[in-house]
């Protein structure tokens, strides 16, 4: 099937079909209801879905299980953490904690979730930099590849996990940022999983959810000259891989405003104007002193601690992923365990009208109280051997049956009985 996404275009919330299966003539759907952020809605009641499909003079009101309800399914997923090992996770953030310790104790926090919650869910922890001049790669543990990314698969609740943060916990970070080719290095992972393995982690009819989780407190530094350029090859890629592999992303510190507030500059920047780019044209530095008024007096340059937020909020919003930017440790766990909520997704069953053996019916879910609509999808029913069927339905089938058995098979053999008795 082909799978339904929130990307760039939703501005008031938006339903989204991510699966769908047939048993009988009754159809199980999978859907999101998200808002205009992105993040998933768990506050709606069976009584606001309505399924609408061409088969029926009227909207169908479906069985709904709700995300959390008892025995309710979560949706199984691969998550690829990209963690950022640039030279600016050893600056403190909004509440004076080093960012390294920041995202390493909050992807703890994200694990403890995944445990407490029993989600069906493999981590892939993947640190990322651009080594250069005076940063070294020690034995390549910043390099992305493909192979990497594969080998560092684990469930969440693998301590291996726990030895791996503690490992990053203890690194000297020191090297510049490439967002953009470790995502994408990511993003085509996950694209080729989901071809090869059909987004399907079992037999069941539940697909597996496919996504990255980008934690940065920066932005693409690598041949900033021509990061537009470097950006359109990317956005392509999250769009050929979107619905199926979704990115989310996690700004970590102050916004470019705020920054700009407590800094000294060349010129003045009007906010229409205020951009990364502008920020480090102008010579922007940070206070060192909060009362320092003369530019020459300020030590500290602005770009360590410049977040893209209008980037990382833009290749979230490419794939139908959510974007958080907290500015301290705390934040980041709880923007992190939202990430979460995406796995809860709520199931409608309803009896497809008109059902027969390959036939295909135009449908959509349209949410009342939201006035939202899914984009319509395509079901075509399977085998129906395994119809519902009512009692008086199954008596008038089992005579049917013996019916059949009498002419083909109990007839001939009496006949044939009675020929042998007049040949003796």
């Amino acid at each position: 099937m082909t799978r339904q996404s929130c990307t760039e275009g939703n501005t008031k919330g938006c339903v989204q079909v991510s699966n769908w299966w047939t048993e009988g003539n009754n159809v199980h759907l999978r859907v999101k209801v998200l808002n205009e952020s992105n993040i998933p809605k768990s506050d709606l009641k069976p009584g606001d879905f309505r399924v609408v499909t061409a088969d029926a003079s009227e909207a169908i009101e479906p069985t709904v299980i709700l995300p959390k309800a008892e025995g309710a399914k979560a949706t199984p997923a691969d998550f690829i953490i990209l963690l950022d090992m640039s030279g600016s996770m050893k600056y403190p953030d909004a509440q004076q904690v080093k960012k390294l310790d920041g995202a390493i104790n909050a992807i703890r926090e994200f694990l403890n979730a995944v445990e407490r919650e029993n989600l069906s869910v493999n981590i892939s922890l993947v640190p990322f930099g651009e080594s250069g001049a005076g940063c070294s790669n020690k034995d390549g543990i910043l390099t992305v590849s493909e192979q990497k990314i594969k080998s560092n698969f684990l469930s969440a609740t693998d301590n291996q996990l726990k030895t791996q943060l503690n490992y990053l916990a203890k690194v000297d970070v020191c090297a510049a940022t490439n967002l953009y080719t470790p995502l994408e290095t990511a993003v085509k992972y996950l694209n080729n999983e989901s071809v090869t393995n059909g987004n399907s982690s079992t037999n069941e009819p539940i697909r597996k959810q496919l996504a990255v989780i980008l934690l940065s407190d920066g932005f693409h530094t690598h041949k900033r000259a021509t990061e537009s350029l470097q950006f359109e090859g990317l956005k392509k890629i999250l769009q050929q891989s979107a619905p199926y592999v979704t990115v989310h992303t996690l700004g970590y510190g102050e916004s470019l405003s705020q920054l700009y507030k407590k800094s000294l500059c060349q010129r003045l920047i009007i906010p229409e104007e205020l951009s990364v780019d502008a920020l480090i044209e102008n010579k922007c530095q940070q206070k060192d002193n909060p009362n320092t008024v003369d530019i020459d007096e300020s030590k500290t340059d602005i770009s360590e601690f410049l977040v893209d937020q209008p980037r990382l909020e833009e290749i979230a919003k490419l794939t139908g992923g959510i974007h958080q930017f907290p500015d301290n440790a705390q934040d980041v766990a709880n923007s992190l365990i939202t990430f979460l909520e995406s796995l809860r997704e709520y199931e409608l069953i309803y009896k497809q009208p008109g059902a027969d053996q390959a036939t295909l019916h135009h449908s959509m879910v349209k949410i009342i109280p939201n006035n939202l609509t899914s984009a319509p999808v395509d079901i075509r029913m399977g085998n129906m051997d395994y119809v519902s069927l009512n009692l008086t339905e199954r008596l008038y089938l089992m005579a049917g049956v013996l019916i059949l058995f009498v002419l083909i098979g109990a007839l001939p053999f009496i006949q044939w009985s009675r020929y042998l008795k007049q040949e003796k």
